[in-house]
């Protein structure tokens, strides 16, 4: 999946700089504010068992995104897990 998406997002204009680096996004120059946010959604939603969407994060999404923004954002997280739930539970392989 990460190889399919790092292509796709080649092709519509990401840089190379900016995938090596979304790894380490929260460190990185190279994100604005609210990408960070974004990323931070949905790594929170991601690791749901943990803590959840924190409140701190939810409040900074209200100040910077709309309502349907912040549907999105999550409803993408979601879809994208359940994805990849299914790929690892079906032991899914890359083909080239």
């Amino acid at each position: 999946c990460i190889e399919m998406h790092a292509n796709d997002a080649l092709k519509y204009g990401e840089t190379q700089r900016r995938i090596f680096a979304v790894s380490a996004w929260w460190e990185s120059p190279l994100f604005d504010e609210k990408e960070k946010i974004a990323l931070k959604m949905a790594e929170e939603i991601t690791l749901i068992a943990k803590e959840g969407l924190s409140s701190e994060t939810y409040r900074k999404a209200k100040e910077n995104f709309s309502d349907n923004e912040i549907a999105q954002i999550i409803m993408v997280t979601v879809t994208i897990n359940s994805w990849n739930r299914i790929a690892v539970s079906t032991h899914q392989v890359h083909e080239d």
